[in-house]
Formats: structure tokens, sequence, C-alpha cells
């Protein structure tokens, strides 16, 4: 089991199968951790809609990278905007914006004049 964390965020890489046993057991221990618990039936489908295109990982675009750089919009935001989990952005943008804008800076690009076609650039650097 893999956990993923970013800053106050805690997420696992991929579902946990438990037996009802096992389930009562790690409700019990969050509510003792965190307090409330609320248990929701979800379909898989549903669950990873914000992942995947049909059966592909749904890949971030340069459009979606320059939207990451903006400051003035919140997580929750970006999450609405782009149809993605907050998880998501949140991770992404914890490590795509530090990268990225050092990359910029080391290139000479102002950062407050960041195009499609300069994300573009990075990408493919990073690709090498």
């Amino acid at each position: 089991m893999k956990i993923l964390t970013n800053g106050n965020y805690v997420d696992f890489e991929a579902p946990i199968h438990m037996d009802e046993n096992q389930l009562e057991k790690f409700k019990e221990f969050l509510k003792h951790l965190i307090g409330e618990v609320e248990i929701i039936d979800k379909k898989e489908k549903e669950r990873f809609r914000y992942f995947t295109e049909g059966n592909k990982i749904k890949k971030w675009k340069s459009e979606e990278f320059i939207l990451l750089l903006d400051s003035n919009l919140t997580e929750e935001e970006l999450s609405k905007r782009l149809d993605r989990s907050g998880m998501s952005v949140s991770m992404q943008r914890a490590q795509f914006v530090p990268e990225f804008i050092s990359w910029a800076r080391s290139k000479g690009y102002d950062a407050n004049k960041i195009s499609k076609t300069i994300i573009e650039q990075f990408l493919e650097e990073k690709k090498k």
C-alpha cells in the first residue's frame, strides 16, 4: 500500500480491499483519529472519473499547466475548471510550478509572459 501526501492532504495510491471486519476497524480508527467519518459507496468508474478518458489516463495538457501557474486560482477553483480531483491539482501544482519556474528563469523567460509554446518547450525538454 502506498499513501500519497501533499501538504495536509492524504490519499491512497489505489483502492484497498477490506473484508467487513477490517472495514469496521478502519472506520473506528479514522473516527478516533479525525472525528466524524462519512462512508459513501462509490462505483469504481465514478471514483476514477477524474483520472481517465475512456480507458486511458487523462494526461495533462499545456493549457492546463498554464492555469496551474495562476496564483489567483485556488486548487478548488482549478479542480472544478479542469474537471480533476483536488488532490490531482494539488499534487500536480506542487510538482510542476517550482520545476517550471526554475527552468523558465534559467532560460531567461519572464514569469509574467508564459505562453503555451514555452510550456510545450519545457515539457519536450523534460521528456529527454
